[in-house]
């Protein structure tokens, strides 16, 4: 049997691989794994750890979570899948989707499941919003900014982060954007704002 060749992508805004034909071989590797064949499980895990990762990752950057903690939730997904004599990977049914699209809902749920019980995370955006407020106290401090080299959304992101004390996260939500766009467009608008009163 050839060697299922897994190509490493980053999962789209579907936050899942696009639907494909049933692979037979995908039910027959699942079938040997729930018989506790450890070569298919070795096979499964090369074949399908891409996948399980970048659904992980793909969920934490959406909702503005560092992914360094990546690592723990993938292997919390494989365990979760043996757990119990493989009772969750028993559940994946083939007449409904890939096991690909199948693995991507579990990871993403998996994830999701991380930052509703996890609030670790939330200490690192506290930090990273208290070095955004002090790199640019000096500017915002200042009397007279000339806000008019500021774009619409360049001056509704500083309100979120200074006017109204939010994290990028939060101001993300309010402004119905990713976290890292709020992170951009902060910083453009401090580089605008130094050239118009230092230049």
């Amino acid at each position: 049997m050839e060697p299922t060749i897994i190509i490493e992508r980053a999962i789209d805004s579907t936050q899942c691989p696009a639907p494909t034909k049933i692979n037979s071989d995908e039910k027959h590797l699942v079938a040997l794994c729930l018989e506790g064949n450890q070569v298919a499980w070795n096979r499964f895990i090369s074949d399908f750890g891409a996948i399980i990762r970048h659904a992980v990752s793909w969920t934490l950057n959406h909702h503005g979570v560092a992914t360094v903690a990546s690592d723990d939730i993938v292997q919390d997904i494989f365990f979760r899948l043996i757990k119990s004599e493989y009772r969750l990977l028993e559940a994946w049914d083939s007449s409904r989707g890939t096991l690909k699209t199948w693995l991507a809902v579990v990871s993403r749920s998996a994830a999701i499941d991380f930052i509703r019980t996890d609030r670790t995370y939330l200490y690192d955006a506290m930090d990273e919003h208290e070095n955004i407020k002090a790199e640019a106290a000096h500017l915002l401090d200042m009397p007279e900014l000339p806000l008019h080299v500021l774009s619409t959304r360049q001056k509704s992101v500083l309100q979120c982060l200074y006017g109204e004390d939010l994290t990028a996260v939060e101001a993300a939500k309010q402004l119905d954007i990713h976290p890292q766009t709020v992170r951009s467009i902060h910083h453009t608008a401090l580089q605008k704002l130094r050239a118009a009163m230092f230049h």
